[in-house]
């Protein structure tokens, strides 16, 4: 019987090493974008909020709803990726925003 090569070892060995090397840097690559969507998620409330008080600043009232938002102030909503909640309690009060992503 042939004994293997010992260069074949390494070479696989070296594979071997290489292999690991990259799945560690991917799964490292989603824990990263794992991490950054709380980040989005308050971006996206921010653009909300600064829509509504654009529109109170203008209109001298807040949004009735999410939809009048998009309507007369172009303000874009990804519903596939996020729920959205906007509950107005008065016209003169900061309605309560909140994103969650699905």
């Amino acid at each position: 019987m042939k004994r293997p090569d010992s260069h074949a070892i390494s070479s696989g060995l070296l594979m071997l090493v290489v292999f690991l090397l990259v799945a560690a840097a991917f799964i490292g690559m989603l824990r990263f974008w794992g991490h950054a969507d709380p980040q989005r998620t308050e971006a996206v409330v921010e653009a909300i909020r600064k829509a509504a008080v654009q529109c109170y600043a203008l209109e001298g009232s807040y949004p009735p709803d999410i939809l009048y938002m998009k309507e007369h102030y172009g303000l874009q909503f990804d519903e596939v990726r996020y729920a959205y909640r906007y509950e107005v309690f008065a016209s003169n009060i900061m309605p309560e925003i909140e994103v969650h992503e699905r």
